[in-house]
């Protein structure tokens, strides 16, 4: 059940501009008063198996942490009955209201191929959820999540998990978005899959090279994303900090959130620079 939220998660985009200039993955938090270091990882939720890695410095940090945190908490055993609750637009709009027959005769058609799901019996659905469904076809491999990987870890060593923001405030981040062009999206994935999935497979690639600027870039770049970095992005970056420095006076954490989050003026490593924090990369 846990990968329906890793698939929505994959979905809100990467969508800011470059700023952190070294290339790499994962960090070391410290100063500013803190009594132990915490830790920084930039993850991609959805990727191939066989392009999956964890390496043993991450393994072992994840191992002695008090916490884990994510972007949400995955553990949460009440986050499936807030996200089935929200899987309808609000106000019962139907994505005919926004496509016209021939647009969402071929969504149909092509969601059932690729996804096995008939949109018919399911109009009032939200967009980003439909779309969200395709992610394992846009792959079409065997997938794993590194937030799931690591929760795996944290829980064989009775680490706590915990997040930086409630699903609640990751579904309401499509509030501001305009169905429209919500729809506008779906339907052009249906039109030029082959581009959704270069695009997607090229910004696998450039995360494994650890090239943060350029993944955050070939992003910001795209027509669906740019008109909104604010609010998939920025936003979200600027309140993850409070919680994230009160966590840290605590004691060490590990935080993995999307490495889109990682760079740009108000990425992650430059906020917690600009607090004064000492903020490190690290082989991983």
């Amino acid at each position: 059940m846990k990968n329906i939220i890793v698939l929505l998660l994959a979905f809100i985009a990467y969508a800011n501009v470059g700023f952190c200039q070294e290339k790499g993955l994962f960090y070391e938090i410290s100063g500013n008063g803190l009594v132990a270091p915490s830790y920084l990882f930039g993850t991609i939720h959805l990727i191939c198996e066989e392009d999956f890695y964890l390496g043993q410095q991450v393994l072992e940090k994840v191992k002695s942490s008090q916490n884990l945190v994510l972007e949400i908490n995955l553990d949460d055993p009440n986050m499936m009955q807030v996200v089935f609750s929200n899987i309808n637009n609000p106000s019962g709009e139907k994505i005919t209201d926004y496509l016209n027959d021939d647009q969402f005769d071929a969504t149909q058609a092509f969601l059932k191929e690729n996804a096995s799901v008939d949109i018919n019996m399911m109009k009032s659905m939200r967009p980003f959820m439909l779309l969200s469904m395709l992610y394992p076809k846009i792959l079409d491999c065997e997938t794993k999540a590194y937030e799931l990987e690591l929760m795996k870890i944290a829980k064989q060593n009775e680490i706590s998990i915990r997040g930086l923001e409630s699903i609640e405030d990751q579904l309401a981040v499509f509030e501001n978005i305009p169905l429209e062009e919500q729809y506008k999206n779906l339907y052009d994935y249906v039109l030029d899959f082959e581009k959704g999935r270069r695009d997607f497979l090229q910004l696998i690639e450039t995360y494994r090279s650890k090239d943060i600027e350029r993944m955050v870039e070939m992003v910001s770049e795209s027509p669906e994303y740019k008109n909104y970095q604010g609010i998939l992005l920025d936003d979200r970056n600027h309140n993850w900090l409070s919680p994230m420095m009160a966590m840290m006076k605590e004691g060490n954490m590990f935080f993995a959130v999307g490495a889109g989050h990682l760079g740009g003026e108000n990425g992650m490593v430059n906020l917690l620079r600009k607090e004064g924090y000492t903020v490190t990369v690290l082989e991983e």
